[in-house]
């Protein structure tokens, strides 16, 4: 037997260890007797057997792996067979400010420029637009999908107005075009609406850039992580750059660069002001596999989001929900809910007596985020208009979660348990 074979034997072995001490993963049937956590494990042993082969060759940075998990994603979101360049980072959070700053670096945005926001986001969603020099104006949100409401945005556009930051909240597909139509750059944070459509394009690829993430809670995971897309390969390069110090290793143009610097070794050659936000090589490992699961994730997540948007509607008439809006494909990452005035419950029960039975429940994303103590008097935001959206979001939504391992039973979990919290009132 040669070293080779020797080697493949052994890896062979490990792999069957990992498959029996993994047995059941990615779970792929989660039984609703044990209630609804927000995050049902989506690994399994292949995830862990790719990983550990990057431990083996001792090769654990951002190399060939990432390299195939960003051409693998690009091919995903890009299904119109049009170039989409992918960027892959640490976070999705990083994926924003790489985004951001990389639009600045290039000089697409100059600081100071204004950027229409919605006030119903995560914090970084909006931090990052801060960070990078831009004014965030906050603008309301859609009563119908919680998406950027481009009546609000029309009446916010200003003279320094540029562009337009999309977040496709939980998974539903925010307006896009219709922002573009306004004469803004329009970037896309998809980080929680993987697969999601609009109008039969994937989100994240319909603007000028869209950020993703793959943190442990998402569709699909690398652990931590995020990646970035466009179609502009100059935008593209420098988001290379920018991710990795700001040198020209992995830019496409790098030779460009280095023949205007013939003075400086090309190895340590800096062109843009960048960070050190790289993936590892074992999220690139995880994301190969990953990525070859998401269809099916999302086809049992969407049918998730319309049964449970059919049924609580039809029980529940002071609970709002957010079906799929007509000419898109809601990507069912968590399942939002508003407590209307009305209701004989009010939220903080209702979720209190959910959260009992075992069923998770989070505010919707950061709510309003003009009423987060971070935001309050930060140099860079302003607030535009009423966001009374926003406010109701703030005081009466919460989110419990969806999952590819969750189906009929949970839905019928979520409803028996609701009558129990409004039947315990008397």
């Amino acid at each position: 037997m040669t070293v080779s074979d020797a080697s493949d034997s052994r890896r062979k072995a490990l792999f069957a260890l990992l498959q029996e001490e993994m047995a059941g993963y990615p779970q792929l049937r989660h039984d609703p007797a044990e209630g609804m956590p927000l995050q049902v494990v989506s690994f399994g042993a292949q995830e862990v057997q790719e990983a550990l082969d990057s431990l083996l060759t001792t090769w654990v940075t951002m190399g060939q792996k990432v390299s195939r998990f960003e051409n693998a994603w690009a091919d995903f979101c890009g299904e119109d067979q049009q170039a989409l360049h992918s960027v892959m980072v640490n976070s999705g959070s990083s994926a924003n400010l790489l985004i951001w700053t990389s639009l600045v670096a290039s000089g697409r945005l100059n600081k100071g420029d204004e950027v229409l926001v919605p006030a119903v986001g995560w914090s970084t969603t909006l931090f990052p637009i801060v960070q990078a020099g831009l004014k965030a104006v906050l603008v309301d949100v859609d009563p119908e999908t919680l998406c950027l409401d481009i009546e609000a945005a029309k009446a916010s556009v200003g003279p320094r107005t540029r562009a337009a930051c999309v977040v496709h909240l939980l998974g539903a597909a925010g307006p896009v075009t219709e922002l573009e139509q306004l004469g803004l750059m329009v970037i896309e944070d998809a980080c929680a609406a993987h697969g999601a459509r609009r109008a039969g394009r994937r989100v994240g690829s319909i603007g000028l850039a869209g950020s993703f993430s793959f943190f442990f809670s998402h569709h699909i995971t690398t652990i931590e992580g995020g990646i970035c897309v466009t179609r502009d390969a100059e935008l593209a390069d420098t988001m290379r750059s920018m991710r990795a110090h700001g040198w020209v290793r992995e830019m496409h143009s790098k030779e460009t660069h280095v023949q205007a610097h013939p003075e400086i070794d090309p190895r340590f050659l800096f062109v843009t002001p960048g960070f050190n936000i790289r993936p590892t090589e074992l999220a690139g490992a995880f994301g190969l596999h990953q990525i070859q699961r998401l269809p099916a994730f999302l086809a049992q997540r969407r049918t998730n989001h319309r049964q449970w948007c059919a049924a609580l509607s039809a029980e529940f008439g002071w609970l709002r929900v957010f079906p799929e809006a007509e000419g898109t494909e809601h990507a069912g990452f968590a399942f939002p809910l508003v407590v209307e005035e009305n209701a004989p419950v009010n939220r903080e029960t209702l979720m209190s007596g959910l959260e009992a039975a075992g069923i998770a429940t989070r505010p919707i994303s950061g709510s309003n985020l003009a009423r987060q103590p971070a935001v309050v008097g930060l140099d860079g935001v302003r607030v535009s208009g009423a966001l009374d959206v926003a406010d109701l979001v703030h005081e009466r939504g919460f989110f419990v979660g969806n999952s590819h391992a969750f189906g009929e039973g949970h839905c019928r979990l979520l409803i028996t348990q609701i009558r129990e919290v409004i039947r315990g009132l008397g």
